[in-house]
């Protein structure tokens, strides 16, 4: 197998790692297994679940904080529809081990600043600095947009 397949074609050098390593599952002795490129892969995986939560997460709060700032705008019923599947996919998606990695205020501010960034036509509402929202709150299968968006109106 040529040394640079991994960097031409990413399908290819998969497949066949898989089958040296069912190879060596099974018992055999194989030497041309890329373990540094097969690693970096697993590792690669498991970041991008995390990036995935991570990002289903922001455009729930994105959505939430466009109807507190704009919550009279036409658009405001097709975002609150949308924050119900943005939190869903969060949930279906997430697995206990990236808790660790999700830091809720960092992907409400990162949300904010979206939010605050936009060209809406006219200036938003005031939105909080923070949030005292926690992952279990965003990850709560009872949490709906509704509630979403009150908790984070300001007080």
């Amino acid at each position: 197998m040529p040394d640079d397949l991994y960097d031409r074609d990413i399908l290819a050098w998969s497949i066949a790692q898989a089958e040296r390593l069912r190879r060596v599952a099974a018992g055999e002795r194989v030497n041309d297994v890329d373990w540094a490129n097969v690693i970096e892969e697993i590792e690669s995986v498991g970041r991008s679940e995390a990036r995935s939560v991570d990002s289903l997460l922001t455009m729930a709060l994105v959505h939430a904080l466009k109807v507190v700032a704009w919550p009279d705008h036409a658009a405001a019923r097709k975002w609150r529809n949308e924050i119900a599947a943005f939190l869903v996919g969060a949930e279906r998606r997430f697995s206990p081990s990236m808790a660790q990695h999700l830091d809720v205020q960092d992907i409400y501010a990162a949300a904010r600043r979206q939010v605050l960034d936009l060209d809406m036509g006219r200036p938003p509402q005031p939105l909080p600095d923070s949030t005292d929202l926690t992952l279990a709150d965003l990850l709560d299968e009872s949490l709906g947009a509704d509630t979403l968006i009150a908790r984070l109106k300001p007080a």
